[in-house]
């Protein structure tokens, strides 16, 4: 007989998880940040890289809120954050689902910095860990940990940092610095303190504005990551306002060739870009995440009333 009608998390992690929910709500009230309910279904993808969107008929599940926060921004509705589910194709693990639960704000005006010491506060506060924070660039963590400079190492300086195993399923520069990031860097943040990773390469943007590094003017993208020891939990940016160039990146990563189906673009996000999104930063945090950090269960499908192979 199989036990898969019962919960995967138990009674006493589901009731943190409904305290951190609480606090959540609580964090963001203080700070007059409104939350908001978004469709969980838009009529186009959300094309980042590595993200798989499951499609649902003519539409597709989200990979994250951030389409229907930003349209909301673009009207004009001031800083706003979600929480809800969202659905990525090929995900699962240990730390990782098909169906998650997100947390997704945005602030306007605030610099990156401002929404940095926010994103810390905000899991501290869920975790009861202290705020102590460590904090390096993309390069720097890349030259302190590896001893390699991620602007300017050849690809095959690259792959000699992997093990023979790794190097075989590479196919790419980005494919080789995101697995020396995961497996080689990240096994060695600091498990008692937060580790933030910012000014990333340019190629990895996403929908992030993009910078100069003042030192040798390397195209950097304004974004940051924030883990716990190796945990990632947050990935935020300096917004790209600029409607042709993120109309150009997300059409270009819509048909990347290593996907195996087209993606649509959201055209509802398009005119809302064209319409104006104002000067904000945003972030999205993996609240099934914070509750594995704050209960010390050892799995996602721990946190969750139901995992993937229960619903």
């Amino acid at each position: 007989m199989t036990a898969d009608w019962q919960p995967s998390a138990s009674l006493a992690t589901l009731q943190a998880r409904e305290r951190l929910m609480r606090a959540t709500r609580a964090f963001f009230h203080a700070r007059g940040v409104l939350e908001v309910d978004v469709p969980l279904v838009q009529s186009g993808a959300n094309c980042d890289r590595g993200v798989v969107p499951m499609a649902l008929d003519e539409r597709y599940l989200i990979t994250s809120p951030e389409h229907p926060l930003k349209r909301l921004l673009a009207a004009g509705y001031g800083d706003v954050w979600a929480s809800c589910p969202c659905f990525r194709s090929g995900e699962q693990g240990q730390r990782h689902a098909p169906e998650f639960r997100m947390l997704e704000w945005y602030r306007c005006g605030f610099t990156l910095t401002q929404l940095i010491t926010e994103t810390v506060e905000l899991l501290a506060t869920l975790t009861e860990l202290a705020a102590d924070t460590e904090c390096y660039s993309y390069r720097d963590a890349f030259r302190h940990h590896l001893d390699l400079d991620p602007m300017t190492a050849s690809e095959n300086e690259l792959l000699a940092a992997l093990d023979s195993n790794e190097r075989e399923a590479v196919t790419n520069r980005l494919d080789c610095l995101d697995l020396l990031l995961s497996e080689h860097m990240q096994p060695h943040f600091a498990p008692d303190r937060w580790t933030v990773i910012s000014d990333w390469p340019a190629d990895q943007a996403a929908q992030a504005r993009l910078l100069t590094d003042p030192a040798d003017g390397a195209a950097l993208a304004a974004r940051f990551e924030v883990y716990r020891g190796r945990l990632e939990l947050a990935n935020g940016y300096h917004e790209c306002c600029d409607a042709d160039e993120l109309s150009a990146r997300l059409h270009a990563e819509g048909k990347a060739p290593e996907r195996s189906s087209e993606l649509r673009p959201d055209a509802h996000l398009a005119a809302a870009m064209r319409h104006g999104l104002p000067d904000c930063c945003g972030v999205a945090l993996g609240f099934d995440r914070a509750v594995l950090l704050a209960t010390g269960v050892s799995s996602l499908a721990e946190t969750m009333a139901f995992d993937w192979n229960r619903a």
